[in-house]
């Protein structure tokens, strides 16, 4: 005995000849096994029609350029606030003699190793950055 995919009261509707015999063809032709299959599959893409394959490629197209914008505004504070930072250096830091420039070069590129090095280890020991990533990994909110 197989179970019904439907329960509830049958709803009788009268049907022409032409139509119960279109039902039965169009049921064969599509490997359908019944008519109550046909006009739960009719009912269905009726009620899901506004939710189609282009509908729901737009709204992630949507969800995209948010995300995008989002972004480019963030890269836009950033580059912002770096050129205005570099802005100051210039203007509060003399450029030096050439004699000195080569010792400085190799002590700036120590003490940016260095800085990186505990950049890292501070990246590390945010725990809230990192449940912040994977909170919006898991919800799906990333952007």
């Amino acid at each position: 005995m197989s179970k019904k995919r439907l329960d509830g009261k049958n709803k009788l509707v009268a049907l022409t000849a032409q139509q119960s015999e279109d039902i039965k063809l169009y049921c064969r032709e599509y490997g359908i096994k019944s008519q109550n299959e046909l006009i739960r599959q009719a009912v269905v893409s009726f009620i899901d029609r506004d939710f189609s394959d282009s509908t729901l490629k737009l709204s992630s197209l949507k969800s995209v350029k948010d995300s995008l914008s989002q972004i480019q505004d963030m890269l836009t504070v950033i580059f912002s606030y770096m050129h205005q930072m570099h802005g100051n250096i210039m203007a509060y830091h003399p450029e030096i003699a050439d004699a000195l420039k080569e010792a400085a070069y190799s002590s700036g590129q120590q003490r940016l190793e260095r800085f990186f090095v505990v950049f890292q280890e501070r990246l590390k020991d945010d725990p809230s950055f990192f449940e912040k990533l994977l909170h919006n990994y898991v919800t799906g909110s990333l952007g």
